[in-house]
């Protein structure tokens, strides 16, 4: 199947400007979170006018800028957006939930059996709500709305390791990104022109838009002064 889809039509976003945070001094600063490093080691940058071009590999969006070429990776991109699309809805208390229609049942550890009794709530902030079905054994009740047909199974033990992580101040972003990571798009998946369209406008309106919430970058540009060297023009 060919790898490349092109566009009739061409797609605009508007360039979005980027606030920076404040710096805390060093003798008054918590310890960082996984965020808070990416945010303070990656330059800030703002998603020029682009035009969606396609889709490569079924991986990667294409799109052209007015300086040159962009490859957005659509799993990282995904990543950022419902990053903070989670956070959001978090702060909010607003997280959508989404009942099983069959009962899902899961077995765990009984390490994990103590840490699930003990948050129960933290769970259920987070969209899952279990009721104990035996001694190691849960039922699952809902899930979240995002994790849908996802993998909701690792997600949930990523979770569950983030939980038992003693001394972990942050382990609430770890669970974040977790949803994030396992809610978003993957490579191989191929999207429809609408959705590379509203992929890449959700992501230019981000606080971050070229990383995703583990560090790595969501997209690469090549410069048409560099396309020119490579075609010795």
């Amino acid at each position: 199947s060919a790898i490349y889809s092109a566009r009739k039509l061409p797609f605009f976003i508007e360039e979005k400007k980027l606030e920076i945070p404040a710096r805390v001094s060093p003798g008054t600063q918590s310890p960082k979170s996984k965020e808070q490093a990416v945010l303070e080691e990656t330059p800030r940058t703002t998603l020029p006018v682009l035009r969606i071009l396609g889709q490569a590999s079924d991986s990667y969006i294409v799109a052209e800028g007015p300086d040159g070429v962009y490859l957005i990776d659509q799993h990282a991109a995904h990543e950022r957006v419902l990053f903070e699309k989670i956070s959001g809805q978090r702060l909010k208390q607003s997280l959508k939930l989404q009942g099983l229609l069959t009962s899902e049942t899961i077995e765990v550890t009984p390490g994990d059996n103590s840490i699930i009794s003990a948050n129960g709530e933290s769970l259920k902030e987070f969209g899952f709500s279990l009721e104990p079905f035996g001694s190691r054994t849960f039922i699952i009740k809902t899930i979240p709305a995002l994790l849908n047909n996802k993998d909701w199974r690792t997600a949930l033990r990523e979770i569950l390791d983030a939980l038992s992580s003693e001394g972990s101040a942050d382990y609430s972003e770890k669970i974040i990104i977790s949803l994030a990571c396992h809610g978003a798009v993957k490579a191989g998946d191929r999207l429809s022109d609408e959705e590379m369209e509203e992929l890449v406008k959700d992501l230019s309106q981000t606080s971050l838009p070229n990383t995703c919430p583990h560090g790595r970058p969501t997209l690469i540009k090549m410069r048409f002064n560099e396309l020119e060297k490579e075609f010795e023009r």
